[in-house]
């Protein structure tokens, strides 16, 4: 029973060293990564380029596949796209099986990895700039990584010291094509269990080590954990829509078929193995003898065979299915239909299904809030454009279109509502110096972009209060407000173009403080004439009123333009003091 204890805690150290490197490398790398995921729609090549590399650079294979089957589930990519992406990801996982078998096994690493930590932890401590601390993360991450290796190496008694052991083995290990089976089916279960790849790739690589199994049988569980490891996938899928569990099923379709036809040339595959890992230690074999070293060279050829295996199953199976994947994709919405008059997620709801998934996926959701804060923007304008139309056809009842926009401003509430919701979730794990200020600013422009969005409605039932009191005052269609709406249309673009970049200029931003400047004169003119006008009696007193609160809503909403431009450069000032634009003094009405 201690030897149990002792394996379940090598084997949790073992995780938590995985993901704190992972976590760390996230931090470190969060902004090329997010890059990367910008690539990834296109063509399938880009995609499987785009997954192998997100895949190793954070060393998880569920969290690319997670990211995926949301990215599906959003329809922000095509099913054919995502199954690039997750070949990709195959690939990328195998230089995890490397790591173990270079640095844990061919190298000792025992008695460097505690020093590790403590440097690791020094450096976190003493370090003042985040990224450094971050590195120091990393280190820690990378020793505990090792001394899990160390324990579990340690933890796993060695076979001939159970005679008994080895017979219960042997009882299932020379039943030739069957024994294939059953260590293919056990690595399936044995992923399942540990919800890790790398785990259980570490524990086969010990199991061969100490002489449980041979190689043949080693390299069917890794067979078997390719097919576990489309489990995560799946139950991430569980809360999408009908593409984002294709997108899961097409995983879980790649990797099984790709295990049946290995299974057909098993045999000569795994000699072919043999041979090459055989010819690379041909030249140390004489050498190792010599020292009396032959078992660190038998530790070492095995386990880079399981790590070659591994990576030669997955390249060879991306090139087999490679030009497959058209016909892949009609089969697994063959198998998984389509949901009659089944709706695609609407943003919030995406949203709430991606902070379910926040773990696996970490820092790289943030890109997936910046695109739906980005979208709330464009719903926001959408709002202006249609009270500009509405404005302009006074005497036409336009109910359906309000009806329209009224819905909008609803889904603009929600969106708002859900995307904060997100943010907080996001600051409920560490995140870089560079992305807690992501998610500050994206705060901040979502309150900008909800009041806006209440702004833009106001105007609209102002205009529909137009109609149905039939003020004619010839100052609502003036020259001078058209030009004043199509101005403020032009600053809400600017504003979207600068969203859409997540970055802006001096330069940029003093222009539109210019722009701010004049849009107030404009709005100041106009609502001088229109009293003027009143006091004459050459417009009523309710319709100039009227058209005074429009006037008073145009020139809130670009206020909030303006202050989404400043908290892209700095979004802390906003919380400073009032909603004013930068070197403008507070506007009177």
């Amino acid at each position: 029973m201690e030897t149990v204890f002792q394996i379940i805690g090598s084997l949790g150290l073992f995780l938590f060293g995985m993901r704190l490197m992972s976590d760390s490398l996230q931090k470190i790398a969060g902004e090329r990564l997010r890059s990367i995921m910008r690539t990834m729609t296109g063509n399938r090549f880009k995609g499987i380029f785009s997954g192998l590399l997100v895949t190793t650079a954070v060393q998880s294979s569920s969290a690319t596949t997670v990211m995926v089957v949301s990215f599906v589930n959003a329809g922000l990519l095509k099913l054919r796209e995502a199954i690039g992406v997750i070949m990709g990801a195959n690939l990328g996982t195998t230089v995890t099986a490397w790591i173990i078998a270079y640095f844990a096994f061919t190298f000792s690493l025992s008695s460097i990895a505690l020093p590790i930590v403590g440097i690791g932890m020094i450096v976190v401590f003493a370090a003042k700039k985040q990224n450094i601390k971050t590195f120091g993360e990393f280190l820690v991450g990378f020793g505990l990584l090792f001394m899990a290796m160390s324990y579990l190496k340690d933890s796993v008694p060695d076979i001939n010291a159970h005679p008994e052991m080895l017979e219960f083995i042997k009882s299932y290990s020379h039943l030739g094509f069957l024994s294939i089976l059953i260590f293919l089916l056990f690595g399936v279960i044995l992923t399942l269990v540990v919800q890790a790849s790398a785990v259980a790739m570490a524990i086969t690589m010990t199991m061969v080590m100490k002489g449980w199994i041979d190689f043949d049988l080693a390299a069917a569980i890794v067979l078997g954990e390719n097919i576990g490891t489309t489990t995560t996938a799946i139950l991430a899928s569980m809360g999408g829509n009908t593409n984002a569990k294709r997108a899961a099923f097409a995983h879980m379709c790649f990797n099984i078929i790709g295990v049946i036809w290995m299974l057909f040339v098993f045999t000569p595959f795994t000699g072919m193995v043999n041979d090459i890992v055989n010819g690379w230690f041909s030249s140390s074999r004489a050498a190792a003898e010599a020292v009396g070293n032959v078992e660190v060279l038998r530790i070492t050829g095995l386990t880079e065979k399981l790590a070659l295996f591994h990576t030669m199953f997955n390249a060879i199976n991306i090139l087999v299915l490679v030009g497959f994947v058209p016909q892949l994709e009609r089969l697994v919405c063959y198998i998984i239909k389509s949901k009659p008059n089944e709706k695609s997620s609407t943003p919030y709801e995406h949203l709430e299904y991606l902070s379910n998934h926040f773990n696996e996926m970490g820092e790289l959701c943030l890109f997936e809030g910046q695109k739906e804060v980005v979208k709330l923007a464009e719903m926001s304008t959408k709002m202006f454009n249609g009270f500009t139309d509405i404005f302009q056809k006074p005497d036409e009842d336009l109910s359906d279109q309000i009806n329209e926009l009224r819905k909008i401003e609803e889904d603009c509430d929600k969106l708002a509502y859900a995307l904060t919701n997100f943010f907080i979730q996001c600051t409920s794990h560490e995140l870089s110096e560079q992305s807690t200020n992501t998610v500050v600013k994206n705060m901040v422009i979502i309150a900008e972009l909800e009041d806006m969005s209440d702004c833009c409605y106001r105007l609209i039932t102002l205009a529909r209060k137009r109609y149905r009191k039939q003020f004619k005052d010839h100052m609502l269609q003036s020259p001078a407000f058209v030009q004043f709406c199509e101005e403020i249309d032009k600053f809400l673009l600017f504003a979207h173009r600068m969203l859409l970049q997540q970055n802006i200029t001096s330069e940029d931003l003093e222009n539109a403080i210019k722009t701010r400047t004049m849009l107030d004169k404009i709005r100041k003119s106009i609502r001088k004439e229109v009293i003027a006008e009143i006091e004459l009696g050459a417009a009523s007193a309710r319709g100039g009123i009227l058209f005074i609160e429009i006037l008073g809503q145009c020139e809130k909403i670009g206020a909030h333009s303006m202050n989404i431009l400043e908290a892209l450069q700095n979004p802390s000032m906003l919380f400073a003091g009032p909603k004013i634009a930068k070197g403008q003094p507070v506007l009177q009405n």
